[in-house]
This record gives C-alpha cells, sequence and structure tokens, in this order.
C-alpha cells in the first residue's frame, strides 16, 4: 500500500496517537478523515494539514457513526483505502470496585466502536479485494497491570476478536494488524474512567505519541499480524510469560492503589 494519496480514516484524531497519526499521514501526501469527539479540536486540527482532508465529530461506540464516516469518504474521495481503529477510552479501578456501567462503556468504545468500524469499511474492501485495517491495542490486552482489569479485559477481547479476524481474511487481499503500544506521552491517563488513585513506585515517561505513528504508518505499508511500538515491551510481556508468579510479585510491589478521592498522582 502506499500513503501517497491514499484515503484513510482514522479514529481518536482529536488527540494523543490519533492526532499524531493524522497528521504524519496527511505530511506524507495521504487524505484522511479525521473521526472524533471533539468539533472544535477536529477543526482545529484540519487547518493546520496539508491537502485535502474531511472530519467528522461523533462517538465510535454509536452504532450510526462509522457508517456514517464511510460514506463521508466515498462521497468526498470516492473510496477507502485503509481505517486506522485509534480510538479508545481507559479505566482504573481495583477489580472488586469495577463498576458495571464503566465496565460496559469501555467495552462498547474499544470494542464495539472497533468493531462498527471495521463492518463499516469490510464491504468496500471486499468489493475491491483490498484494504489495510490497523487496530491500536495495548500490551495490557496481553498481561493486565493491576488497578487495569476491565481496561485489560475489553483489550483482551479486542485482540480475540482480531484473532478470528484474521482467519476470515485470508485470501480476500485485506491486511490487518495488531499495534500493542506500552506508556504513551497523551493526557489518556487523566481521562480514564473510574478514580485513578493508582500510585506507581516508577512510571515509564512514555514514548511520544509520534513515534507510535511511524508504526502504524509501517503497519500500513508492510502489514504485520503483530506490530510493538517498543522491543522493551515485547521484552517484558516474554518475561511475564516465562516467569507469571515473578511478575505479578513485581507488579504487585510497583503499583499499589490509594483509597482516597483524589486525582491522579505520580509517585
Amino acid at each position: 500500500m502506499l500513503i501517497n494519496n491514499a484515503v484513510i480514516i482514522v479514529t481518536g484524531a482529536s488527540a494523543g496517537i490519533g492526532q499524531a497519526c493524522a497528521t504524519t499521514l496527511a505530511h506524507l501526501g495521504a487524505h484522511v478523515i479525521c473521526v472524533a469527539r471533539r468539533h472544535e479540536r477536529l477543526l482545529k486540527l484540519q487547518h493546520t494539514l496539508p491537502g485535502e482532508h474531511a472530519i467528522y465529530a461523533g462517538d465510535i461506540s454509536d452504532p450510526a457513526t462509522m457508517p456514517a464516516v464511510v460514506a463521508l469518504a466515498i462521497a468526498t474521495f470516492g473510496r477507502i483505502d485503509a481505517i486506522v481503529c485509534n480510538a479508545g477510552i481507559g479505566l482504573s479501578m481495583p477489580v472488586a470496585q469495577l463498576q458495571w456501567d464503566d465496565v460496559l462503556r469501555c467495552m462498547n468504545v474499544n470494542v464495539g466502536g472497533v468493531l462498527s468500524g471495521i463492518q463499516a469499511v469490510l464491504p468496500h474492501f471486499m468489493a475491491n479485494k483490498s484494504g489495510a485495517i490497523v487496530v491500536i491495542s495495548s500490551v495490557v490486552g496481553v498481561h493486565a497491570l493491576p488497578y487495569s482489569g476491565g481496561y485489560a479485559a475489553s483489550k483482551g477481547a479486542l485482540e480475540r476478536l482480531c484473532d478470528a479476524l484474521q482467519i476470515e481474511l485470508l485470501g480476500s487481499g485485506i491486511n490487518l494488524t495488531v499495534v500493542r503500544p506500552g506508556t504513551v506521552q497523551s493526557d489518556f491517563f487523566s481521562h480514564r474512567l473510574g478514580q485513578n488513585n493508582e500510585i506507581r513506585r516508577t512510571r515509564s515517561v512514555g514514548i511520544p505519541a509520534s513515534q507510535v505513528a511511524n508504526r502504524i504508518i509501517y503497519a500500513l505499508t508492510h502489514h504485520p499480524r503483530v506490530l510493538y511500538t517498543r522491543w522493551q515491551d515485547r521484552l517484558l510481556l516474554w518475561g511475564s510469560a516465562c516467569f507469571p508468579s515473578l511478575a505479578d510479585r513485581l507488579l504487585a510491589k510497583m503499583i499499589r492503589w490509594q483509597e482516597v478521592d483524589s486525582v491522579y498522582r505520580h509517585e
């Protein structure tokens, strides 16, 4: 797949990874359909992008949103070449205290919203026998952290959905890549559902969103099955799989929960 002149949908484009991805794609010559809930931020982003693009303000968990986005892309550019399913929401809370409404909201966005986007583009990809789907998952979709059980469950469900889709797409000409970022420099943590009362002994500063965007470009052009944004994340998952008890003890010491009504804090 060539990025120049490609028509690519990017969800969650108003901030963080999505914004960085839309910006990088635009500078490489793609036509980007930027999707997010915040219309004013999408307008501001659109004005900074070189080339011709489109924006759509909507919640991906609304079943009407992604079909409307696809219709906009077809009406504006005549086709769709790829979709980057990036939009998501976090959830931080001990499993014993999880509120089911928060879990459902997390699932509706992180699984339902991605499913809606995939189902909206697949008929066009199937008709053309080509297309690229990039799904932004997380390393916690493979190994959960304490107090991230609700969020990890949504990403784990998303991963299994993609496992099945990989098999179903064999021979179709459509490529699917799951990207597993670790900690990224963004405002994602401050907007999580739950209380965000984690206290960590150490915390990675995270990688720039632009670095994740570059990996997404690689996914769009080379189509690996799974892609990590740092080799350290892959190594940590390997270690946790080989030594699960040791990994659990280390995580229990590194991350604890503060039972107060306070904002997310660092230690």
